[in-house]
């Protein structure tokens, strides 16, 4: 992904001539008009008990890749990038490390904690790009709209690795004391 953004961002042009056929980067937002005038429009299947519904305030932001936005979407896929490859990096290490003779090292309980941690980061620059955003847009269309971003996800399950990572550390402190006594 970042090495499709950055030829984008090199090949790109300034302009938005044709977003159909334009290097372009895309964000979801949901407008809020200050009166709904349009009804949703229901589409029926054949399920008796199911409709699908038309929300007419859901869109689609194309912006070119050399404008502030698709800059903006360049860093946070760049972040995202580092952030992925870094978890990983200490996810691998965790596994390296891990032998039946030695299960519990200190070092794993570090790594646990970090990527817990790097969760939580994670998170955190999501709901930062969001006010970002909405702030670089918020005063050039009308009506007014704000990205859909998933935020909260990456910090429950960075509090978990947390909370994972101080009971591996007990359980690195038990092996050592079961080792002291055979």
């Amino acid at each position: 992904m970042v090495i499709l953004k950055s030829m984008a961002l090199v090949m790109g042009t300034q302009k938005l001539t044709d977003a159909s056929h334009q290097l372009t980067v895309t964000f979801d937002v949901k407008a809020f008009p200050k009166k709904d005038t349009l009804t949703p429009k229901f589409i029926y299947g054949s399920l008796p008990n199911a409709a699908l519904e038309k929300k007419q305030d859901m869109y689609s932001l194309r912006a070119t890749s050399r404008s502030p936005l698709g800059i903006y979407s360049y860093i946070i896929t760049l972040l995202g990038s580092i952030a992925v490859v870094t978890g990983m990096g200490w996810l691998r290490k965790i596994f390296a490390d891990t032998t039946a003779e030695e299960p519990f090292r200190d070092i794993n309980a570090v790594r646990i904690r970090n990527i817990g941690l790097l969760l939580i980061a994670a998170d955190g620059v999501r709901l930062i790009g969001y006010f970002i955003f909405n702030s670089m847009t918020r005063s050039h269309f009308t009506p007014p709209f704000q990205q859909l971003v998933d935020v909260g996800n990456s910090f429950w399950m960075g509090l978990l690795l947390l909370a994972l990572a101080v009971v591996y550390k007990r359980g690195v402190e038990i092996y050592k004391e079961n080792q002291l006594t055979i």
